[in-house]
């Protein structure tokens, strides 16, 4: 009987995974993998003992300034010892893709030293967390900005920014030191331009907003109806002051508030803002304060136009501003909704009881003033300087010209009269009810 080995069953016996060598990698091989990449925070960035001033001579001068205040050296007539500071730049590892544009999102990672430091003096790994800003907006330190402008997804750069795009001239204490020049290792992760954060702030909108607007929606309507049932509770007690308070607190809970999402909700909205309205304006109405009455009616009729107890306490209130016309109108339109309402057949008949009463005073009124107006032009023509014949003599004319039947006008100028003479013969004609038309300058028309 054969019996079963490890050698028969093709197992290895040994287990030292030192025996386990790795044949070379064909270089032509498909499965051959790209040469690996020390991890960004694991490697050696800077040697610090080499100045600045020598590391800049292998470096890309991207940016030149002047050294002060950050302005850019761009006319090219402009002699090379003009420019005293900028940013210079030197690729570690290339990257992929476009350069960032204005207004792009960029994540980053980066460290920063000082001259002849070998350690950092700020790094994003210490926050555990990568630098977000986007480009253009001033977000970041001018240098920052411009040497991440110039990076690629993915590209690994080192960076010499001098203090005029950092810190500048006074630095900040007690970390930066006054004019400090930095040294910046950044390695940029993501790249999103303006159209894609604008879809992805639309998508979030999307999927998170609804829910939010739902759920504060809910939460008004709920408080608003329980200010409103306080209301109640504070009119049927003659608490009128209160009632109004817990109304207007409702009404400004959900006035232009709340995001309607659907046509329920516009309905549910609608309707509450509705009975706040009649209920205001009723408790202005008791309150006698007409013109707060009618402002709620009004309010109340752009939700529901026909809404009778609107139509019926809007009438009340202009009656009660003796606005007999419009209310007139709001009554006829409450008739036509419900003709056999017995408040509102009530309120006609006040209606008309108040315009018999206008009608009456304004006789009245009309009479009084007649009187007083021959009253006032008896004592004006009493005062007026003229001799009694010339009175005697333009009372006597007046008169024969009133009693004739002749349709032709009576004449006089000016000329033949002085001012005095002239005024009175005006007042007189007006008091005799003629009629005066004025020709010109010096001749008026004295008719019937």
């Amino acid at each position: 009987m054969q019996s079963l080995s490890l050698k028969t069953l093709n197992i290895d016996e040994s287990n030292d995974v030192n025996d386990n060598v790795e044949e070379e990698d064909d270089p032509n091989s498909k499965h051959n993998r790209s040469i690996h990449i020390e991890p960004f925070h694991r490697q050696r960035r800077i040697d610090g003992t080499l100045p600045f001033s020598e590391q800049i001579k292998m470096m890309q001068y991207i940016v030149p300034t002047n050294g002060i205040d950050g302005r850019h050296i761009t006319d090219k007539n402009m002699l090379e010892t003009d420019a005293q500071g900028g940013v210079w730049k030197e690729i570690i590892h290339t990257g992929i893709g476009q350069k960032p544009t204005i207004g792009a999102c960029v994540r980053l990672h980066y460290y920063a030293y000082f001259e002849h430091r070998d350690e950092p003096f700020d790094t994003s790994f210490k926050r555990r967390r990568y630098l977000e800003f986007r480009i253009g907006k001033c977000d970041v330190l001018p240098g920052i900005d411009i040497a991440v402008g110039t990076m690629q997804r993915r590209e690994r750069s080192k960076f010499i920014i001098s203090s005029d795009l950092l810190y500048g001239e006074l630095g900040c204490a007690p970390h930066i030191p006054e004019s400090a020049w930095c040294l910046y290792v950044i390695e940029l992760l993501i790249t999103n331009e303006p159209s894609a954060i604008i879809y992805d702030e639309q998508l979030l909108m999307k999927n998170t907003t609804n829910r939010q607007q739902l759920d504060d929606f809910a939460k008004r309507i709920r408080l608003a109806q329980t200010l409103r049932n306080t209301g109640n509770e504070e009119y049927a007690n003659g608490q009128l002051d209160r009632a109004l308070r817990s109304y207007n607190k409702a009404r400004q809970l959900i006035h232009n508030k709340v995001t309607l999402i659907d046509g329920k909700h516009e309905e549910q909205y609608h309707q509450l803002l509705l009975k706040l309205h009649l209920n205001s304006a009723q408790c202005y109405l008791r309150l006698d304060n007409f013109e707060k009455c009618l402002r709620a009616c009004r309010d109340a009729l752009v939700i529901e136009p026909n809404n009778l107890k609107a139509l019926f306490r809007a009438s009340v209130s202009l009656r009660s501003l003796n606005q007999l016309n419009e209310a007139e109108k709001y009554l006829a339109k409450a008739m036509t909704v419900d003709s056999q309402n017995q408040d509102i057949l009530n309120e006609v008949e006040k209606l008309k009881e108040a315009f018999d009463l206008l009608i009456n005073k304004k006789s009245d009124e009309t009479f009084i003033l007649k009187e007083s107006n021959e009253l006032d032009i008896d004592d004006m023509l009493s005062c007026i300087a003229v001799s009694d014949e010339f009175r005697i003599k333009l009372d006597s004319v007046l008169n024969e010209f009133i009693e004739t039947t002749t349709i032709e006008p009576f004449t006089i100028q000016r000329d033949n009269f002085s001012d005095t003479e002239y005024y009175y013969i005006e007042l007189l004609a007006k008091y005799k009810q003629l009629n005066i038309n004025r020709i010109d300058e010096n001749i008026i028309h004295i008719t019937k």
